[in-house]
């Protein structure tokens, strides 16, 4: 068999085993944002929430994890609103990123003043980002918030994981190394965990972390930054 052709079985073998993780995680439960990223929302529309501006140089385009709030990623939007990019969080069908990884492109044509775009993804929502990384020459880059690609991607990325993440073992960051280019940027939060990448509470699996929601993801914003100003 040709290797091209193994290469798509095990991709479509890849999504089906996602979906079906997906949907045991949609049958168990959701996490509602919390007040305190709620109070960050700038624009919220029924299937989008949006911060600064549509005619920035630089735009992102931020995925969902499994059944979390859109909201619950504010902080992230304000914070790099305040840089002057502009930030869109897509909410995507029964919080599932993966039953709706193209929106990113309809984004994308949405917002053509934007000229150059990063997608972020926090969990599953980082391996439904990366189905689309390669599909539109204004995306640079793509971010994962304890998360990994699907398959291979060729595309500039960084990859931010906690130290205790309960329910992503660093195991498998480590496993995704193989998937990703060799300059491929890696940058533990050590007293990290899952849920702090988000604002929506405790997270069924996962370990506690003396760190805050803010906290975590103020170090988060500092690799992200790094990471897009570096050519």
């Amino acid at each position: 068999m040709k290797k091209w052709s193994i290469r798509i079985i095990g991709t479509i073998a890849a999504l089906l085993a996602l979906l079906i993780f997906a949907f045991m995680i949609w049958a168990q439960f959701d996490y509602d944002a919390t007040p305190q990223a709620e109070s960050y929302v700038e624009t919220e529309a029924p299937r989008l929430v949006t911060f600064g501006k549509e005619t920035s140089e630089i735009g992102f385009i931020f995925y969902q994890g499994a059944k979390v709030d859109a909201v619950a990623y504010s902080y992230y939007g304000e914070q790099l609103a305040k840089d002057g990019h502009f930030v869109a969080i897509p909410k995507l069908p029964f919080r599932i990123a993966l039953l709706d990884a193209n929106k990113g492109l309809a984004i994308i044509e949405d917002y053509p003043e934007v000229k150059q775009w990063y997608l972020i993804g926090h969990s599953l929502g980082g391996s439904a980002a990366s189905t689309i990384v390669g599909q539109n020459p204004k995306i640079k880059g793509i971010i994962f918030l304890a998360s990994y690609p699907i398959d291979s991607i060729d595309a500039p990325s960084l990859t931010i994981y906690g130290g205790r993440d309960g329910v992503l073992p660093v195991a498998d960051i480590e496993k995704s190394k193989q998937d990703l280019r060799k300059n491929a940027v890696f940058h533990e939060i050590e007293q990290g965990n899952h849920a702090n990448f988000g604002m929506y509470g405790r997270q069924k699996g996962d370990n506690n972390s003396p760190l805050t929601p803010k906290e975590q993801q103020d170090e988060a914003l500092d690799e992200i930054k790094q990471f897009i100003s570096t050519p």
